[in-house]
């Protein structure tokens, strides 16, 4: 996980939905999993564990359309999942890595996460 300053965050176009999570209020996967589901609006069968996450993530049909591309955005980065075993929140971060990436995305979108001190 490379964490850069607010001000390194890449200019956004309109062809970009942004959702901003606030890494201070999810220490847990059991904060992380809502919060998550909510801010890229989820399907409400979401079946929070990592397999769903991942499918969810490559699959971004909640999200308009008329966005091509996804940021999602984690502030308080160094906060993030702090309370969880660090086996879990490095599978995590895996899964969110490997959403990013083309070879694995199910839609026609693009997906980029970025984590903010």
């Amino acid at each position: 996980m490379k964490i850069i300053e607010k001000s390194k965050l890449p200019a956004f176009g309109a062809d970009t939905f942004i959702s901003h999570l606030d890494g201070a209020k999810i220490g847990t996967l059991r904060a992380f999993y809502p919060r998550i589901s909510k801010a890229l609006h989820f399907p409400d069968h979401f079946g929070k564990n990592m397999d769903a996450l991942f499918d969810c993530l490559c699959d971004l049909q909640g999200v308009d359309i008329k966005f091509k591309k996804t940021a999602l955005v984690i502030n308080n980065a160094a906060l993030f999942l702090s309370k969880e075993k660090v086996d879990k929140k490095a599978a995590v971060l895996q899964v969110l890595e490997d959403a990013t990436q083309a070879d694995n995305r199910y839609d026609e979108f693009s997906f980029a996460v970025f984590f903010v001190q």
